[in-house]
């Protein structure tokens, strides 16, 4: 069995998620995903069963896998007891480039990391579109915009705010893009896509209506409820072009998108700072700027 330590929003999930496929897959080993995280995270939740994933659940009695780790091994009443009394490995994140050696780890590991490029699950890609398809049918005022999408020139715009614009940790760590760097984005997409129609996606629904200004057609789509991002990101992957935020929610959403001619323009700075070493998380077709 693989074990997934899951954490984050949703993107980060499907980051972990996808490597703990490729390597149940490689193993012909079960998956599990240890949700136990977010019972001590107010702001996130377990998002993944919003897509046709292949994976059960187990939720250890501690709240982290970090914390009381030799406690929780020897306590009878952990689900995942019976996993580390064989022989097992802890398989944690060392840095934020691609580790090809994690590639090579073990049945019977715990995986504990961000995870955050496609090369760690590259092999497995139709495996990954098939599965991060959704469980369950569109509302309907999806449904229409969906079918609009597929009748234009659709690129979507995704500007993420919330604790990037109002957590003032969060907003020294991750920065935010402008409005103007956006109106540059879809300049250049533009270029060679004259008749460009932007659907503009955000947390933040009034401060992108007051704040984007595009040329050209330009549709901003009202966010969904809490709990159905992942209609959203679906929605996203359904253009035929994307300017992406520095999110990993608007980056699966590029990643998905099936249209072997898109563009997809990312930012070239996905941190504040040089803190960390970005060079994987960016396919080497994506354009960034």
């Amino acid at each position: 069995m693989i074990i997934v330590n899951l954490k984050g929003g949703l993107g980060n999930q499907l980051f972990q998620y996808a490597l703990g496929k490729h390597l149940s897959v490689k193993l012909n080993t079960p998956l599990a995903l240890d949700v136990s995280g977010f019972a001590a995270d107010p702001l996130r939740n377990y998002r993944l069963d919003s897509f046709n994933i292949n994976a059960q659940l187990v939720s250890p009695v501690t709240n982290s896998f970090q914390q009381k780790l030799i406690n929780r091994f020897r306590s009878p009443k952990n689900p995942l007891n019976r996993f580390f009394q064989r022989k097992h490995l802890m398989v944690r994140e060392n840095g934020f480039p691609f580790q090809e050696n994690i590639l090579n780890s073990p049945d019977h590991s715990y995986l504990d990391g961000y995870w955050q490029t496609e090369k760690y699950f590259l092999p497995i890609e139709q495996i990954i579109r098939q599965e991060l398809t959704l469980a369950q049918p569109l509302p309907p005022h999806l449904q229409e915009l969906k079918a609009r999408i597929h009748n234009t020139n659709s690129v979507s715009l995704h500007v993420r705010r919330g604790d990037y614009a109002n957590n003032p940790v969060t907003t020294a760590y991750h920065g935010l893009y402008s409005a103007e760097w956006y109106a540059n984005a879809a300049a250049q997409i533009q270029q060679s896509i004259p008749e460009a129609h932007f659907y503009v996606f955000s947390d933040d629904y009034e401060w992108v209506t007051n704040n984007i200004k595009l040329t050209g057609p330009c549709t901003f789509i009202k966010p969904s409820p809490d709990g159905q991002e992942a209609q959203d990101l679906y929605v996203m992957s359904q253009c035929k072009h994307n300017i992406i935020a520095n999110s990993s929610f608007s980056w699966w959403a590029a990643w998905l998108n099936a249209n072997p001619g898109k563009k997809v323009i990312a930012p070239s700075k996905w941190f504040v700072g040089d803190h960390s070493d970005t060079r994987d998380l960016i396919p080497e077709s994506w354009q960034q700027m």
